[in-house]
């Protein structure tokens, strides 16, 4: 699930308002004077809004993990579906009706049962509300019965495999959510839901907007008992000062790490970085306008010859090389490496080449002559191509990877203006269209499905239906392979279509996919340990796929009681440094995500 997530800030500017900042030295796990055992997590996107529903940073969706369950989740290994709240999901012939079996005896954090009337009601509010994230998973007309505790029966209209993909739904307490569900989902999303009521080991308790949020550990979970009593996620304005404090040990894990600070990281003995296999790619997405009224993108992006002059002029290699080295290699389709049994490799005589001249002589022969000041014009319009790019603070690498565009773009004849900015920001573009093409990031599911759905007409965002897509890309022709391949159960045939669809993505250029970075995050060997990665040793060991490493997760046996060492600069004495030398914000990464070894 993605896409993605967000608050760009300038240290130089948070010096002069004077705000606080999350970073002073915190003690950790068995402070001294304390029982409590504490798990501190550094990130650099924080929890703007803890509702399920408004889901959106990476950290709000670490968040979300750790609260809740799925009905059932994917395994340790290789994200297959495997036993949560559910035992199993067993369907009848044709695939039509699925009958689950849930645990029985299970609560949620306030003491209430939690039954399959949960599930259903969680089901039955994304199919009426159409949540993003969540709504591509409940087809149309599929309907939930509860015939007992204990049993949920998923009819669809046609054959599915969606409850044994798993569906990546985390469910949520009718007894909580009832009372909203005659609100819009706009409504529903603005509810304030802190302290949270979840099913996981941990439920989010205390918030310092900007600063930090406190999860406590659930009483009534119902599986292992974690060994930390809190996790306290402790929000950074600079990768370096996160970085900083990781080394102090203000810190145990530090989340959101950049490729270029790598070397100093694996310097230290004290340190392990998890390097995490590609599961995600950064993305030059197109705006098409038709978001609202108000929507108003450079008419010349509608033009396939542009898309691809601005394709053959980009650099991946060099963007790869530059901004994430050792950590990230060039993109190319939709459905990322990983992916193994989906991912269609471009056959090299169909690649579509980096060749700049090749470019610019299309671009001549097309009537896009350059005016006086090197700027090309739409002969169709006479409107310069002034090119207006966000760039997103939740992506790693995407301001550096701006500007790196806009130079190649410039040797084209396009202006692009480069503009920084927070996730939430580049939430509201995506959804008014105030904007020309933008640099975000998608993170697939272990099945397709959920990535190619983000392509269709239906995600197009409208006034009151808040959909995925990053531009309004509106195409029949793949609306009607996007629906043929949901519904296939021979998976080799499906394979196929999913092929088809990624080829036909990739000649249109709705979007260029330009890098696959990999997730940096580390954690501090001497202070915690048995961290479980999720998938396989090279997953994530914060929660992503699942919460399991931080339920395994225990204070090492050597664990410093004070919560930071005697080495280096405090972590504010880096914010007051690196304002003071840079004057300007640094970059971050990414929004949600996933990964696995063979996804068949």
């Amino acid at each position: 699930m993605r896409q993605r997530l967000r608050g760009v800030a300038f240290a130089a500017c948070l010096l002069v308002g004077g705000a606080s900042l999350a970073l002073a030295a915190a003690p950790s796990a068995g402070a001294a004077g304390s029982d409590q055992s504490v798990l501190r997590v550094g990130v650099m996107s924080g929890i703007d809004n803890p509702n399920i529903w408004a889901v959106n940073t990476v950290t709000e969706w670490e968040s979300v993990t750790l609260q809740y369950d799925m009905m059932l989740k994917f395994s340790e290994d290789d994200l297959t579906a495997a036993p949560s709240l559910a035992d199993g999901c067993d369907a009848n012939t044709d695939s039509t009706v699925w009958t689950c079996t849930i645990k029985d005896g299970l609560k949620w954090s306030d003491g209430q049962p939690l039954t399959s009337k949960d599930i259903a009601f969680t089901y039955r509010l994304i199919e009426e509300k159409k949540f993003p994230y969540f709504r591509s998973y409940i087809p149309d007309g599929t309907t939930f019965k509860t015939p007992n505790d204990t049993t949920l029966i998923w009819k669809a209209p046609e054959p599915t495999f969606n409850p044994d993909m798993p569906p990546w739904v985390y469910i949520v307490p009718e007894h909580v959510w009832s009372q909203y569900s005659d609100m819009d989902s706009k409504e529903i999303r603005s509810v304030n839901v802190v302290p949270t009521v979840g099913s996981g080991p941990y439920t989010l308790t205390d918030v310092s907007p900007g600063q930090s949020w406190t999860f406590t550990k659930n009483p009534n979970y119902w599986g292992d008992e974690p060994n930390y009593d809190s996790i306290v996620f402790e929000q950074f304005t600079n990768v370096e000062a996160l970085v900083t404090s990781l080394k102090n040990g203000d810190i145990d894990i530090a989340d959101e790490l950049t490729a270029p600070l790598l070397p100093a990281l694996e310097k230290s003995s004290d340190i392990t970085v998890q390097k995490i296999t590609p599961d995600c790619w950064n993305n030059l997405a197109f705006n098409f306008g038709g978001q609202t009224p108000d929507a108003d993108p450079n008419p010349a992006l509608q033009d396939l010859t542009v898309r691809k002059a601005i394709a053959m002029a980009i650099d991946k290699q060099e963007i790869a090389d530059k901004v994430y080295p050792g950590a990230g290699e060039p993109g190319e389709t939709i459905i990322r490496p990983l992916s193994t049994f989906w991912h269609l490799d471009i056959p090299d005589d169909q690649v579509i080449p980096y060749d700049p001249d090749a470019a610019n002589q299309m671009l001549d022969k097309a009537g896009y002559t350059r005016g006086s000041d090197g700027v090309r014009v739409d002969p169709n319009t006479g409107q310069p191509l002034d090119l207006r790019m966000p760039t997103s603070n939740d992506t790693a690498g995407s301001e550096a990877s701006g500007r790196l565009i806009a130079g190649y773009l410039k040797a084209i004849g396009i202006n692009v203006e480069v503009q920084p900015v927070s996730a939430g920001k580049m939430y509201e573009y995506q959804q008014t269209g105030n904007f020309d093409m933008y640099i975000w990031y998608w993170c697939g599911d272990p099945d397709p499905d959920y990535q190619l759905s983000v392509f269709t007409s239906d995600q197009c965002t409208h006034p009151g239906d808040y959909g995925l897509s990053d531009g309004c890309w509106s195409d029949k022709r793949y609306d009607a392979m996007y629906e043929k391949q949901r519904n296939m159960l021979n998976q080799d045939a499906r394979q196929q279509v999913v092929y088809k669809m990624q080829k036909y993505v990739y000649d249109q250029i709705p979007a260029i996919p330009y890098v696959y970075p990999n997730s940096i995050q580390a954690y501090r060997n001497d202070r915690v340990t048995d961290l479980t990665p999720i998938p396989g040793d090279n997953g994530y060991i914060i929660p992503n796929y699942g919460y399991t490493m931080f339920v395994t997760a225990k204070p090492a046996a050597n664990a410093d009681s004070s919560g930071s060492s005697s080495s280096g600069l405090p972590a504010g004495v880096w914010v007051v440094i690196a304002a003071v030398a840079a004057g300007a914000a640094f970059f971050f990464i990414r929004r949600s995500g996933r990964t696995s070894d063979d996804e068949a």
